[in-house]
């Protein structure tokens, strides 16, 4: 035990330095830390104070930007009713075009509304006076191209026929056929005789 107390007793000042010299080592520390915050902290005012000039040469321009913004949502504004009245405008034109095409319209079919009565009139005075007409004319006409030239050749093949066999029979029965086979043309309606005038009839 002795041993122990005696051992301890010589760490006790050991450790007593140890501390001493630990708090000193931190003293230096903390002071070295303390100058160099110093030297940072002049460094730093000029700068802080340069924020601080700008901060406060800014404040009147943002006091003048409020007024700014406040005209350009009243532009805004106005632009937005101006773009209303465009719509309003733009749909009144549509309205008036559609109008102009239906009155043009209506002036075409009342334009257009006599020719239309005069040509149906000449339509059915054409018809009523012309007969047949051209397309069926021309019908028959073909028709009776076709049977006469049946007929002629009828008639060359019995003639030829009939030289081989020199009987006259024959020939006088196909000039019968192509006789009865001919279709006459339509005779042309005769021209109306001209009224007399009324002077030459109380003459």
């Amino acid at each position: 035990m002795e041993m122990l107390t005696q051992v301890l007793n010589a760490l006790v000042p050991i450790a007593f330095i140890a501390v001493g010299v630990a708090l000193v080592v931190l003293v230096v520390e903390l002071i070295k830390f303390v100058k160099k915050a110093n030297s940072t902290m002049n460094v730093l005012d000029p700068t802080i104070e340069n924020v601080n000039a700008i901060t406060t040469s800014l404040v009147p321009v943002v006091e003048k930007a409020d007024p700014l913004v406040d005209r350009v949502q009243l532009t805004l504004d106005a632009v937005n009713l101006e773009m209303m009245r465009v719509d309003e405008i733009l749909e009144d034109v549509s309205q008036i075009t559609d109008t102009a095409s239906s009155a043009t319209t209506a002036v075409d079919n009342i334009a257009s509304a006599p020719a239309k009565a005069v040509t149906n009139v000449a339509t059915r005075v054409r018809n009523a006076f012309g007969g047949k007409s051209a397309s069926e004319e021309s019908a028959q006409l073909a028709e009776q191209r076709v049977a006469v030239a049946k007929a002629l050749e009828d008639y060359k093949a019995a003639e030829q026929a009939s030289e081989k066999t020199e009987e006259p029979s024959v020939m006088d029965d196909l000039l019968k056929e192509a006789s009865v086979k001919e279709v006459k043309a339509p005779a042309e309606p005769e021209p109306e005789p001209e009224a007399k005038p009324a002077s030459s009839a109380t003459e």
